[in-house]
Parts: structure tokens; C-alpha cells; sequence
């Protein structure tokens, strides 16, 4: 049934496209009844302002160069799909966390990573360190690389809530190497070169600490929410 549904997944955006069905009817219609992953590209489109393409420096620029490099080939279709498709999104940055909100709290990756990017930014809304960098973090226990990566660049650069900690940085960004991502990996030897031997032994005894947590306190409250936007 998995693999059924996996199949239908991949091929009725297909099918509706080639028989004229516009791509976000599919995508809104599949969100309402609750699919993530829907969810997550309209949250994307509604963020961006799409305008029939993928552009630089965009939320769904961010996603296409997760799914490289986790060479998710389910997700490079679906942004294959997007980009043949020309149907206009208009901005709406409410719309967009709604539906970002959603997706990630059935558990969806790109989803966590991206609304998470956002929040630490404050693009579009108010920036709220504390939610966005705890959406990347549960991804990050789970073992998503790309947001592995992102906890080592939030300790490396430092915020507000989470200090500028270069063995803790270093540590992400060896769990993040050890996953199979190769920025993080240019990461980990760039800066295991710049401190040193002492302070890489450190951060290697740190990233065994990470890879044996399961993720934040299950009674950590829900950081889906972002401040002045409640739950749909």
C-alpha cells in the first residue's frame, strides 16, 4: 500500500498537469485533506510569490538544495514538476507560515528547516530565535543532514538564545558529515583545521553525545507556532 501511494504521489501531479489541471489546484486540494508535503509547497509558493520558477534566494531555492544534497530524487521530481507548470502564486507571507506551520507539525523535514530559516531571519515575519532554531533541532535528532548542518551554523555564528559555541558547531558539523552531507563535511575539516587537535577531540566526543539523543523532551512545548501567528 506504501509503495502504492508512493506511486500515486509521484504521477497524478504528472497526470493533472498533462491533462491541463493546473499544478496548485492538485497541491491545494491534497493540503486540505492534509498532505505535508502539499502543505509544505504551497507554504513555499505562498511564501516566495512564485512566478512559475524556482528563483535564487528563496525559500524553494533553500529546498531544491536540500533535496540535491540529499539526493532526494522524490523531491527533485516534484521541483521538476513545479518548474514546467506556470501557474502564478501571489505572496502572502500569512498563508505561507500556515501552511509551513502544518507540514511541519506532521513532522515533514523541509518543512521544520525551511520555517525554521524563516524564523531565524525574520523573513517576512518577526524573527524568533528561540522557535526556529528548536523546528531545526528536531530534525536534527532525527538525523536530517541538512538541518544537522544548520545547527552547526547557528552555534557557529551564535544568537541571541544559542552562543557562539565552536565545539558544539564543530560537533553538528561532524554528526552532519557522518550523515553524508559534503558542505558539512568541508565544514568539519576547515574547522577542525582552524582550532585544532583538542578542541576536534572534544567536538568528536560531543557529536557521540548528539548521535545517542532521540531528539528534544517529548514535554518540550510545541515550537511550530511562531509568536503572533496561532495554529490554523
Amino acid at each position: 500500500m506504501k509503495v502504492f501511494s508512493l506511486f500515486l504521489a509521484l504521477v497524478i501531479p504528472f497526470l493533472s498537469v498533462q491533462a491541463g489541471v493546473p499544478f496548485s489546484h492538485y497541491l491545494t486540494q491534497t493540503a486540505g485533506n492534509g498532505e505535508a508535503e502539499s502543505q509544505f509547497i504551497l507554504g513555499l509558493e505562498c511564501h516566495d510569490g512564485w512566478t512559475g520558477k524556482i528563483q535564487a534566494n528563496t525559500a524553494a531555492s533553500k529546498w531544491h538544495d536540500m533535496a540535491v544534497e540529499m539526493n532526494d530524487q522524490r523531491a527533485l521530481l516534484l521541483i521538476a514538476l513545479l518548474r514546467k507548470q506556470s501557474d502564478r502564486v501571489a505572496k502572502n507571507e500569512g498563508e505561507a507560515i500556515r501552511w509551513l506551520q502544518s507540514a511541519a507539525q506532521q513532522g515533514d523535514d523541509y518543512a521544520r528547516v525551511i520555517l525554521g530559516d524563516i524564523l531565524l531571519e525574520g523573513d517576512g515575519i518577526p524573527a524568533n530565535w528561540v522557535a526556529g532554531t528548536e523546528l531545526i533541532k528536531k530534525s536534527a535528532y532525527v538525523g536530517f543532514p541538512p538541518a544537522q548542518l544548520r545547527m552547526g551554523m547557528v552555534y557557529l555564528v551564535g544568537g541571541a538564545t544559542t552562543p557562539k559555541d565552536e565545539i558544539e558547531a564543530l560537533a553538528w558539523f561532524i554528526v552532519a558529515a557522518d550523515a553524508g552531507s559534503s558542505v558539512a563535511r568541508e565544514f568539519r575539516d576547515e574547522r577542525t583545521q582552524t582550532l585544532g587537535r583538542e578542541i576536534a577531540r572534544l567536538a568528536v566526543r560531543r557529536s557521540r553525545i548528539l548521535l545517542g539523543k532521540t531528539g528534544p523532551s517529548p514535554n518540550a512545548p510545541d515550537s511550530t507556532t511562531p509568536a503572533g501567528h496561532a495554529r490554523s
